[in-house]
């Protein structure tokens, strides 16, 4: 594997690209890691004038990347950044009067997007490195696709990515074929270190002092997380030949950018570079001087459960395409090393390529910003549109936050909370936050991309100080702190004292309940279970859970607020339901009687639960139609015989068209109030579950004057010509009667039922009553084969008949005493 040595190989394919951005509206760039397509074909495309004289924005979904590269051609222009070429990142924008090209995040354009549909100050939109599918990348894509439909046929568009498998573009009606470039290469080596099972911190702290004293060049390190890469650094930085020949350097998404921009910069002192980076290093900017690559094959990512509202930031596998991303930051300026700490048998495990985040991140964000749009999710050209189900659940939350009417229009509380860019439970608690209650800002601001270790859980105390944050979360707070007191005093409540309120407001849905006072499990509103990580004595009954994270299948509380019933029917009045529910108690007689209780709930949250004594009709009404309903009714049919027998008839008849009525048990079970309970007395304050009157009901629904009719078409039972009474099954597609053959002779048919459109299925048993023949023409079978029955069971049962002309034999139950021909 190897990558390329001329500085600027997609230069070559100048001219196809050129062409096709002037022929079509969306063009594809297929171009290998390092081939100058972020650095030096923009301004080539400028050149050319392809944007026919407006800008050109190009889209890199990395801050360090948009600045770095917008700093890069800028230097090659001999021009300071912001003149010819500009970027607007958050927390920093550097454009001017003149500038024609500008880098800008997902964000960012999003904002353009929202504000301008039309894009009226750009030519060509180009998505860089496209194939990281950031959800506000995608959303971009498609908002700008929808613009060239809508607004500006002649509006361009070009991708381009290192790695385009997978991408179905012709799902949304992109056709024109993928530019390929190609290049002369450096040389790059891979190595397979083995099983990845092994602690991979002891492993880098053997490997990566070996690669400082034996390698050529700077090292970049993959790691999973920010934690991983804080305990690796320090561990390095402790080892006497590291310190005294390299600087470690930490390299992730919140972390200081005018930090991320000394990775760009030669050490002090000519020593090496070792960089510990997340995976915001895998593509973009080159890194100047890496020649060795060691890759823990990880990574951290945000999943989203849905059923709960809540994110999960888990260690996963990086995909194939990752780690080709990831090998090529060793080979950008020579020959390059790359360790990776798995075997190749295990890559066999790998998927492709990285699932989109629109499929498997938080959507909530993305259903309001498409509403302000004025479209839904499902009109607009997504790439991979988010799973339905997911945008439904979506919905309703932000019904339940009120961002959302009851006919899912955005409301203006979700038009204010989209203002802040933050996730949209907290933008929701600024955007009712009184100018009075300034100081719980830095509270919310606090709960901004936390990443768990899972330790003790903690109680959120009132002692924040935004000049304790970190400078990244810093400038989140002075950037939200700026657009609040632009707002005007949006407050939909009358203002409350209590901090809790404001916190509470942006998460009714996880309100939780110990499932045992003073023990550690909680159920949530949204029915998910939560362990509380704490080793408190005294634990609340109810708790506010701000935060969490998963390990496995578990969900871990790590930041919560107590909080008490009062303050809950307070805060939450609006949603908090009151209603009947029904239970089934069986005493120790084996009586089952229906048990009525008035429940007040928050979610999947039972506050408070009362047994009623005596239930007036109307309750009990209420509540039996509520037992109906989740109750089995499969079973309540198979305890009475005679009533599984009728149904079983009357289904049999409306299948062949004899009974017009419906039958259906979820049609019944959604109408029992209507045939069942009249006949069901319910002045009596206590209701028997063992007697209810099934059977006759039923027998009222389908109608008494249609009972005749069905004893004639679909009778009970059917009398043979040896004189017994034989019930007849309907419990299969056809009716069944299961018969000793010997108890047949002297019959040549039997009746046809539902109105003579159906034969009887006749099971002819031995005199052992065991199946020797299943038949519906019975003369067929006495003609054929019947004597192979006859000569295959006459020695065993010598003392029973078995006549050569059973349609002329005389039938008989018994044994036969005396010959007959």
């Amino acid at each position: 594997m190897s990558f390329p040595l001329d500085p600027f190989p997609v230069l070559t394919a100048l001219q196809s690209i050129v062409d096709s951005i002037q022929t079509n509206p969306v063009t594809i760039l297929d171009a290998p890691p390092g081939t100058g397509k972020t650095t030096a074909l923009p301004t080539e495309l400028l050149k050319k004038g392809v944007s026919f004289g407006k800008k050109i924005c190009i889209l890199e979904p990395r801050r360090i990347a948009a600045k770095n590269a917008a700093k890069r051609i800028s230097q090659t222009l001999n021009e300071e950044v912001g003149e010819t070429v500009g970027y607007r990142v958050r927390f920093d924008t550097k454009v001017g009067k003149k500038t024609k090209l500008e880098f800008v995040t997902d964000g960012i354009l999003t904002k353009i997007l929202l504000a301008d549909p039309e894009l009226k100050d750009y030519g060509l939109i180009v998505f860089d490195e496209f194939h990281e599918r950031r959800m506000d990348s995608d959303l971009c894509f498609a908002l700008a696709r929808r613009s060239q439909e809508v607004f500006r046929a002649d509006l361009k568009i070009l991708i381009m990515s290192a790695t385009l498998e997978g991408q179905n573009f012709n799902s949304i009606g992109i056709h024109s074929e993928p530019i390929q470039v190609s290049a002369q290469t450096h040389p790059m080596e891979i190595f397979h270190m083995g099983d990845s099972n092994k602690n991979t911190n002891q492993r880098l702290l053997d490997l990566v002092p070996k690669a400082v004293e034996q390698t050529a060049g700077d090292i970049l390190v993959f790691l999973s997380g920010k934690k991983e890469i804080h305990d690796l650094r320090n561990s390095l930085e402790s080892i006497p030949l590291v310190k005294s020949n390299a600087v470690v350097m930490g390299l992730f998404g919140d972390m200081d950018l005018v930090d991320q921009e000394r990775i760009f910069l030669p050490s002090p002192n000519g020593k090496k570079k070792i960089i510990l980076s997340t995976n915001i290093a895998e593509s973009s900017v080159t890194i100047p001087g890496v020649r060795v690559v060691f890759d823990s094959g990880f990574q951290k990512q945000a999943i989203f459960d849905s059923d709960s509202g809540v994110s999960h930031l888990i260690k996963t596998r990086i995909s194939l395409s990752s780690a080709k991303q990831r090998a090529g930051r060793s080979a950008r300026e020579g020959k390059g090393l790359v360790y990776r700490l798995w075997s190749k048998e295990e890559e066999k495990s790998f998927l492709d390529r990285t699932k989109p985040e629109i499929l498997e991140g938080d959507i909530d964000r993305l259903v309001l910003e498409v509403k302000s749009w004025g479209e839904e999710i499902q009109q607009l050209p997504f790439l991979d549109p988010p799973n339905k189900g997911s945008v439904m659940q979506s919905i309703q939350r932000l019904q339940l936050l009120g961002c959302l009417d009851d006919k899912t229009n955005l409301t203006n509380l979700g038009k204010e909370s989209l203002r802040y860019p933050l996730p949209i439970r907290l933008g929701k608690i600024l955007a009712i936050l009184p100018k009075e209650k300034e100081n719980i800002i830095a509270d919310i601001v606090s709960l901004v991309g936390k990443e768990n270790s899972g330790t003790e859980a903690k109680i959120f105390t009132e002692e924040i100080f935004p000049s304790k944050f970190s400078y990244d979360l810093r400038a989140v707070y002075d950037q939200i702190l700026r657009i609040y007191r632009e707002k005007t005093d949006f407050s939909m409540v009358i203002p409350e004292k209590e901090r809790l309120f404001y916190l509470a407001s942006g998460f009714p849905d996880r309100i939780a309940k110990a499932k045992v006072i003073n023990e550690k499990n909680f159920k949530l509103s949204n029915g998910k279970i939560g362990i509380l990580n704490t080793t408190s004595i005294q634990i609340s009954e109810y708790i506010l859970v701000l935060d969490t994270f998963s390990f496995g299948q578990d969900l871990y509380i790590t930041h919560f607020l107590p909080i008490d019933e009062i303050q809950i029917e307070k805060f939450f009045r609006h949603i908090i339901t009151k209603k009947t529910v029904s239970e089934k108690r069986t005493n120790q007689r084996g009586e089952s009687f229906l048990v009525v209780k008035e429940e007040v709930s928050l979610g999947d949250l039972v506050l408070e639960s009362k047994e009623t004594k005596s239930p007036n009709p109307t309750v009990l009404s209420l509540a039996l139609e509520e037992y109906f309903a989740k109750s089995p009714w499969e079973d309540e049919w198979k305890k009475d015989s005679d009533l599984k027998n009728f149904y079983n008839r009357v289904r049999f008849l409306e299948r062949h068209g004899v009974l017009n009525t419906n039958t259906d048990l979820p049609h019944l079970k959604q109408n029992a109030k209507e045939w069942l309970f009249p006949f069901i007395n319910l002045d009596s304050g206590k209701l028997s579950l063992d007697k209810l009157p099934f059977f006759e009901a039923f027998k009222a629904y389908v109608g008494y004057d249609k009972i005749n009719l069905i004893d004639s078409q679909a009778p009970v039972s059917l009398q043979v010509p040896s004189g017994s009474r034989i019930q007849l099954n309907y419990e299969g597609t056809e009716p069944e009667l299961h018969v000793k053959l010997q108890e047949l002779f002297g019959l040549k048919m039997l009746p046809k039922l539902a109105n003579g459109k159906v034969s009887i299925l006749i099971h002819l048993l031995s005199p052992a009553r065991r199946p020797v023949q299943i038949t519906k023409d019975l003369e067929s079978f006495w003609n054929h084969g019947y004597h192979e029955v006859k000569k295959e069971l006459k020695g065993r049962y010598p003392r029973h008949p078995w006549p050569d002309k059973p349609w002329e034999a005389i039938p008989t139950k018994h044994l036969n005493h005396t010959k007959r021909s």
